[in-house]
C-alpha cells in the first residue's frame, strides 16, 4: 500500500466516524420526554398538580395515565385541559416503556401499601415494580401529609398517633426511593432541582417539647435539638415537608 492509499484510508475512516457520531447525537437529541402518570383515589393537591403537569406538557413532556377505579370520578372531569390518554398494557409492559412514574395524587391507602410491601392492585403493582426495577418515582405528598394545607382546610386533623402513622408511611416510601414533593412543586421535582445543602444550623433547645408551632416558625436549614427534646409527630412532618434537617446533640 502506497502512502497515498494510506492517507485516503485515514480520510475515509475519519469521515465515517464523524457521520456515526453525528447520527448518534441526533438520535439522542430526539428522545421524547415521557412519564407514566398514576392517579390514586384522592384529589388532595389535584388543582396544583394539573397546573404543574400543564407546564411540563408545554415544555415537551408527554403522558399516559393509569387511574384507580375511584379516581375516575374524582379527577377525570378536571383533566380536560391536559392531553392524557389512558395507558394500555400489562404492568410489565408499562414499566418497560417508561423511566419515570409520576404520582400527582398519592392517597394514604396507596402510600400504606407501598410502605409495607403490599401489591394487590394495578397501582400498587406499578409502584412496587418501578421501585424493584430502579425506575424513578415522584409522588406528591399532599394527600398523605398530616399537616398538608388541603387537609387543614378541610378540617382533617388526626390525633398525634394517627399523624405518626401517616408520617411513618411517607418516611418509609422515601427510604425506598420514592421522591416526595408537594403537588405545586412537581415541575421542580421532575427537573431534579433539589434544595441546596444545609448551611445554617440553629440550636433551639436542650430539653422540653418541640411542637408544630415552633416548626412552622423555624427559618433555618438545619435544626439542632438536645437529645432530651421531644419532637411531636406534627412538628417532625413539618420539618420533613420543608426539607429541614434535624440533628440531635448530646445523644
Amino acid at each position: 500500500m502506497t502512502q497515498l492509499d494510506s492517507m485516503l484510508d485515514r480520510i475515509l475512516i475519519d469521515l465515517l466516524s464523524d457521520r456515526i457520531i453525528e447520527r448518534m447525537k441526533g438520535g439522542a437529541a430526539v428522545q421524547p420526554r415521557s412519564a407514566l402518570v398514576v392517579f390514586a383515589g384522592t384529589d388532595f393537591g389535584l388543582e396544583a398538580a394539573i397546573a404543574q403537569m400543564a407546564q411540563l406538557q408545554a415544555a415537551g413532556w408527554s403522558f399516559e395515565a393509569v387511574f384507580a377505579p375511584d379516581a375516575l370520578a374524582l379527577t377525570k372531569s378536571r383533566l380536560a385541559d391536559l392531553v392524557l390518554p389512558e395507558a394500555e398494557g400489562s404492568v410489565a409492559d408499562l414499566l418497560a416503556r417508561y423511566q419515570l412514574v409520576l404520582v400527582p395524587t398519592l392517597s394514604l391507602s396507596l402510600a400504606a401499601k407501598v410502605a409495607v410491601g403490599i401489591a394487590d392492585d394495578r397501582l400498587s403493582l406499578l409502584l412496587q415494580g418501578a421501585l424493584e426495577r430502579g425506575i424513578r418515582v415522584i409522588a406528591a405528598r399532599d394527600g398523605v401529609c398530616p399537616n398538608g394545607r388541603d387537609r387543614r382546610e378541610r378540617g382533617l386533623l388526626p390525633n398525634a398517633a394517627y399523624q405518626a402513622v401517616m408520617s411513618g408511611h411517607l418516611q418509609k416510601i422515601s427510604e425506598f426511593g420514592v421522591e416526595l414533593s408537594w403537588a405545586a412543586r412537581l415541575v421542580a421535582a421532575v427537573n431534579g432541582k433539589g434544595r441546596k445543602p444545609a448551611t445554617v444550623t440553629n440550636t433551639i433547645a436542650q430539653t422540653g417539647v418541640f411542637g408544630l408551632s415552633e416548626a412552622r416558625g423555624f427559618a433555618g436549614d438545619q435544626l439542632q435539638l438536645g437529645a432530651g427534646v421531644i419532637v411531636t409527630p406534627a412538628a417532625a412532618e413539618e420539618l420533613r415537608a420543608r426539607e429541614i434537617r434535624l440533628v440531635r446533640s448530646g445523644a
